[in-house]
């Protein structure tokens, strides 16, 4: 028999915890790991004990606002496979998650590496692989996205996308002008041989835990 759902949270419950990963996310990517639970509950206006009611450890809120921007990953990639066009909806997913990713930069940079390899947040980014993987596979089919990119290839382009402007320089999100040039040579039209092959699966969950790897 399935477990019964977990009761809704009151109103006033859920603005608490909105705030509580609000400033979570704010703080860790001020601090990093160094961040205390304290902190947390005074950007967040909160007494102490309502954070460790929700969240007992730190790792508890650390992956509870890692999978939060896990989520967004998921919600766009589902709403993209709805698209008619195979191209605009792969194409928008990625645009829409090099947003998020560039938007919680700080926030992966200081607690990526420490948490990537939890359960919970492994089981979350395989399922993210899997479904930005389907909108390739579906583009490919219809003849809109070169042949020799694997699923795997994706957490690189949307990490290379979101760090491709090192500093503040130029316009606001001049990050998207180069993963204009990313999403063109995604392209079948001119495409060159690439080497060397793609990371398999297997390489790529190998080194999720580890510092400086991509997310999907």
């Amino acid at each position: 028999m399935p477990d019964p759902a977990p009761p809704a949270l009151r109103a006033d419950a859920r603005r608490n915890l909105d705030r509580i990963l609000i400033a979570a996310r704010e703080v860790l990517a001020e601090r990093g790991m160094e961040a205390t639970i304290d902190e947390v509950a005074r950007r967040a206006g909160v007494g102490h004990a309502t954070v460790y009611r929700r969240f007992p450890t730190k790792e508890d809120l650390v992956v509870t606002v890692m999978e939060r921007h896990l989520a967004r990953l998921l919600d766009v990639a589902r709403a993209a496979a709805e698209e008619e066009d195979a191209w605009a909806g792969l194409r928008g997913a990625i645009e829409q998650a090099a947003a998020a990713q560039a938007e919680d930069r700080c926030f992966l940079d200081a607690v990526g590496h420490d948490v990537k390899g939890t359960p919970r947040v492994r089981e979350r980014y395989m399922e993210i692989l899997a479904a930005y993987g389907h909108l390739l596979r579906r583009a490919q089919e219809a003849g809109q996205v070169r042949t020799d990119l694997e699923p795997e290839d994706l957490p690189f382009i949307l990490y290379a996308a979101a760090r491709s402007v090192p500093v503040p320089c130029g316009p606001p999100e001049l990050w998207r002008r180069y993963l204009g040039v990313m999403l063109d040579g995604m392209r079948p039209e001119g495409a060159s041989g690439l080497t060397p092959r793609a990371p398999t699966l297997a390489e790529l969950e190998a080194s999720a835990p580890a510092e400086g790897a991509p997310a999907a």
